[in-house]
This record gives structure tokens, sequence and C-alpha cells, in this order.
């Protein structure tokens, strides 16, 4: 009897679904089609994930399989289609690619549906798609890997009405969110407000030029004595002060992109610029110190933005958007951007997730992006109107307010990447270079953070590490790719090392040297108590409970009270043995003399701790602990 045939019904229709979406697969990926987020893309990605929900859930195949039955299909029909064979290795790669990255989303989304425990009467919950939509954005369990538990659970939806109430409980959750929204100062100051009703706006060309000639001095804020901001008429040398020119190539900080810097010059004066911002729309001001001369309002001057440092700052804009959309197609659509900076040296980037990238995660991600930079794709803007530019599919920051006219930036035809963006970008992805993330972390709950470097950086980046490998090699006097077992035994020897440091040091102590009282290992008797009282060196905390085991079971009936002194704090250890804990009760001496030293400590009546900063006090508490048994043997007598 076949193994088929001893299945559930359930089990059936699973093989059914997974040899299906097998064939399918292999077919789509050979012709060219791969998993993703839009349009055929989508459709192939569901059915993948259809056909490995059904084997884990139902099969109980928990680790990758559908790749493998995928390579099935290329060996069973590959004589008809030979494009299958020719693109074996390929369709496993990429089948075995999204099948481990679903497995991480779906071991996840189910836990999280389990704990809801749906019952069918659920639908009629008005809370109920709040939660299911709960799930989808913040740990990114997809919506069809839902409608499919749902089904199994008797609660039926048609898929538009799924959807229709699925996206109109997500939207509700994201207007409680404030991630993603730009906080904004209510109160303007009242200069900033002044000076654009008196000057008007600046018209910014910094799309088209780095360099504005014949630009003018509108006007000119200075901090006065009483640090209170006004507007003057001029600044003279070594001044600092906010400019205001009736057009600009500089950039103000705004949506992460950090503000230009340059020069403005003049025929009487030249000022180095170090920021650009406008706390009201249209106001550009240059924050400036006078380098040389006087300027004057009305003067007319030049505007140079510092080239290379605008250069910089695009490499690192353009490439946001890339990890923007590379985040949603490696972790999943819940990914929404958070926060970001982009400055020369670096970008940061903040995203929804709710738990850090693995190695895989990160490799994966730096892939796609070096992909999109490698194909040297060409970087577009296009002026739209908004509801033109999101019907396009172009994505926005969510509760980000924008004008009725908006700029649309394409990444090659824009199926990966379009966003609303007025930020200032690369000509083509080739323009970017390297791109290397640095770091992922947590900056909030279900909130990451991931900084990044592309162009001279990546470069400047490669080559410290360059020459930390070589050193490295010269040092330990081995091959590169010898050197992870070289820093192994390197490890495995400095610890064998400090072993055996550690076992003299108590070989020593317990023959009596380094002592640093004349008791030495000198038993002493108290009414008849054999004791060992003495306050060794260089021993840790683990060799000094070694050390007393060993006293102790040397004298066999007696106390054991150590001391030692290290990193700036005295500790003890007091020791009795079991036929002494009636009478003599370690943690009551511990308690005695641990206030001594500054400090407290306790434990049991056979073994007990403490300690305190005063170090110089340890032989004081040692002959506190003398003294308190002296006394317990002198009540016993």
């Amino acid at each position: 009897m076949a193994i088929y045939d001893t299945m559930t019904e359930a089990e059936r229709f699973a093989c059914r679904v997974i040899a299906d979406h097998a064939r399918a697969t292999a077919f789509a990926i050979a012709d060219g089609i791969l998993p993703g987020n839009e349009g055929r893309n989508y459709v192939l990605r569901k059915i993948m994930r259809r056909a490995i929900y059904h084997g884990r859930e139902h099969l109980g195949l928990k680790e990758p399989f559908f790749y493998k039955v995928c390579d099935f299909v290329v060996d069973l029909m590959h004589e008809a289609y030979p494009e299958l064979a020719a693109q074996r290795g390929f369709i496993q790669k990429m089948v075995r690619l999204e099948e481990e990255r679903f497995v991480n989303t779906v071991t996840v989304g189910l836990a999280k549906l389990n704990e809801l425990k749906i019952e069918p009467s659920a639908k009629d919950d008005p809370q109920f798609f709040s939660e299911l939509a709960r799930l989808y954005d913040t740990f990114g369990t997809p919506r069809d890997l839902i409608r499919v538990y749902l089904s199994e659970k008797g609660i039926e939806f048609g898929e538009e009405e799924f959807n229709e109430k699925f996206d109109a409980a997500l939207q509700q959750l994201q207007k409680q969110s404030g991630i993603g929204k730009t906080e904004r100062k209510s109160e303007i100051s009242p200069v900033y407000a002044e000076a654009a009703e008196r000057f008007g706006k600046s018209e910014f060309r910094g799309y088209e030029t780095t360099r504005v000639e014949n630009a003018r001095v509108t006007g000119i804020i200075k901090k006065a004595d009483n640090d209170r901001q006004e507007i003057v008429n001029r600044l003279d040398e070594g001044e600092e002060g906010l400019v205001i020119l009736t057009e600009t190539p500089f950039y103000a900080e705004s949506g992460g992109q950090v503000g230009d810097t340059g020069i403005i010059a003049g025929e009487a004066a030249t000022a180095r610029v170090f920021d650009t911002f406008a706390p009201i729309p249209g106001l550009i001001l240059h924050k400036s110190k006078i380098e040389k001369g006087s300027l004057s309002a009305g003067d007319e001057v030049i505007a140079i933005v510092d080239e290379e440092v605008r250069n910089a700052t695009r490499r690192n804009h353009t490439a946001t958007h890339l990890v923007h959309a590379t985040l949603k197609e490696v972790l999943g659509s819940h990914v929404k951007q958070a926060g970001s900076v982009v400055a020369p040296g670096f970008l940061r980037f903040d995203f929804t997730h709710f738990r850090p990238l693995t190695d895989a995660e990160i490799a994966e991600i730096e892939d796609l992006v070096n992909y999109h930079i490698l194909r040297n794709e060409p970087v577009s803007t296009d002026i739209m109107a908004l509801e033109e530019a999101m019907r396009s599919g172009a994505v926005a920051m969510f509760g980000e307010k924008y004008g009725s006219q908006v700029r649309v930036l394409r990444v090659g035809d824009g199926k990966f990447s379009m966003e609303l963006c007025g930020g200032t970008h690369v000509r083509a992805t080739g323009d970017i270079g390297i791109f290397k993330i640095l770091s992922d972390e947590a900056i909030a709950s279900g909130v990451r953070r991931i900084r990044a470097i592309t162009g001279f950086e990546s470069l400047s980046r490669l080559r410290e590490d360059e020459l930390l490998i070589d050193r490295s090699l010269g040092v330990l006097k081995t091959q590169r790719d010898q050197l992870p077992a070289a820093i192994e035994r390197l490890q495995e020897e400095l610890k064998r090392a400090r072993r055996e440091a550690e076992e003299l040091k108590l070989k020593l102590a317990m023959s009596g040297g380094g002592q640093s009282n004349s008791n030495g290992d000198e038993t002493i008797e108290i009414g008849g108590v054999r004791i060992i009282a003495k306050i060794v060196d260089n021993l840790d905390a683990n060799a000094m409970r070694q050390l007393s085991d060993t006293l102790l079971a040397r004298l066999k009936s007696g106390v054991v009270i150590l001391g030692r002194n290290a990193d700036g704090k005295a500790g003890l250890i007091v020791r009795v043995s079991p036929d002494l804990t009636a009478k003599i009760k370690a943690g009551n001496l511990i308690k005695e003399m641990a206030p001594i030293l500054g400090g407290r400590g306790g434990g049991r009546p056979d073994m007990a701790e403490g300690g305190g900063p005063e170090t110089d006090r340890l032989q004081a508490a040692i002959d506190a602990g003398l003294a308190a048994i002296r006394g317990l043997m002198e009540e016993t007598a």
C-alpha cells in the first residue's frame, strides 16, 4: 500500500497542493519570474508560500523541503522542457532562498495566530480584523497565510471581501501609530515668521546645479547680546549668522538628508556655510561664518555647494531608497520606514521589524542592494499631482504631509523602488559604489536601525579591514585562510595558560606562600575548634572557593576564614564543617565581619561570602570573625 493511501484527507490535500504548486514554481522561475511583492511576482510568492505552509502544518515538514520537490519536477519533465534543466541550479537557489525566508516569518506568524485562539464566532467580533492586521503590521504575518488559516478554522471570506476588511483595519491601525511621522515644532520663532513675510521665499536650484551666480542677499538673522535672534543688515568678519538669498543651490535639511555646506562669496566678503535649514517652507537659511570682509543685505554673491560632500550625501540618499525596497523584499511587506539620516559619511535607516537581522538576512540585503547598484539603473524624478503619484504606486511616508504637487523618484522603471522624495540623488545607481552594512540594532520596541556606508567610505573601510587582517597575519605568522583557526588556537593557549597560572597560585596559597599575615597555613585553636584564618593574594573568587574547600577537607573538622583584595574591593569567605554548624554558623560570622569592610554578606550555616570597599580593614574583619568564634565557644563551654 502506498504511503499516500494511508494519509488523512487533509494530508492528501496538502500533497496535491505541494505537487501542483511545485510544478508552477519551477516553470515560472525558469521563465524568469521571481517571487516578489508586485504583480505576477507576488502571485508566484503566494503559491510558493501556500505549498510551504501545507507541508509544515499538515505533513510535519519542519525543515526546508519545497526546493527538493521543485528539483524533482525538473527531473521528471526536463526531457520535454529542456529549459528546466538549463535553469536547475537557479530554480533550486531561488526556491530555497524564498523557503528559508518564509519559514522564519511563518514560524512567528503561526505562533501569533494560535495565541489568538480563533473560533468561528470570532468572525462577528468588531475587533477581529484589527487583531489580524496587527499581526501583519507588527510581525509580517502574510495576509494570504492568515486567510488560509481562517479557512481551516471554518471562517470563510471571499478574496475581495477579505482584502477590503483587512485594508480598512490596517489603515485604521496605522493612523494610531506615530511610526514614520515627521515631528515638527508647533511654534515657529517669531523672527523666522517675520523674515518669511519680509523677504519671501528663496528659489531652490540645487536639483540642477551646485553653483548659483548673481544671487542676492535679501536678509540676515543674527543672535543679539541677549541671545535673542534679530534681523540685521550686516555681518562682519568672524561673526556668525543666518543668510537668506534670492536663489540658492544649497539643500536645506529635510527628510533625513542633512543640509548642504559650502561658500557664499561676494566682492566684499567670503562666508563659510556649515549648515542649511528651512524652519518655514521656502525660507532657506544658510548658517554661515564670515571668514573675510563684511556681508550686507543687498549684496550680490556667488553661492557654491561643496560638491564632494553633496555627491557623498546623494550616494547615501539613493542608497536609502534601495535599502527600503530591499528590506520589504527580504523581510516582508510589514516593514515601514521609521526615520532616517542621510549624511556624507554614512546613512542610517530606521524601520519596523520584530527581531534582529540574522547574518544571512544582512548578507541578502547587501547582495540585493549591490545588485541594483551594479546594474547601473537610471535614477529619475518627475513632478506629479499627489493623487496621480499615489495611483502610480509611489511609496509615501505614512502620516507625512505633502503638497498638491510632489516629486517622485524612480530607480530604473520604478518596479523595484518608487517613492515620494524631495532630496538630492545620483543620476544612476552605479554612482553609489559599494554598499556595506555596519550594524543592526534595536532602538525601540519593534523598531530597528541599520547603519551603512557607500562609495569612498566603503573603500576606506575595506582598506582598514585589509590592514587589520594583514597585521593579524603577520603577528600570528599564518595564512589568510588559516586566520580563524590560528585565533582559536591562540585563545585555547591563553585559556590553558590562565588555568595553569590559577593552579599555581592555588598551590602557592595552600603551601603557605603569598599570605599577608603571620598565620600562614598554621592552624589555630579556639575553644577546641581548629581554625585557618588568612589573607590570600592573587586569587580570584572561584579559586578562593576552591582553596576553602581544600583547606576545610584538610581540617576535616573546623572553620576556614579567607580574605582577598581584588579590583579595589575586599572579599571574605567563611566555611564551617558540618559537625560544627550547630554551634558556629558561617552566615552569622560573615554578618559580623562584612560591615567592618563597609559592605555586607550572607549565606548558609556551612558557607557564606561577603565583602566591601574598605580593603585596608580586611585583617580587622578576620580578627572580628575570630573574636566572634571565641565568644560562641565561651557561651557553650
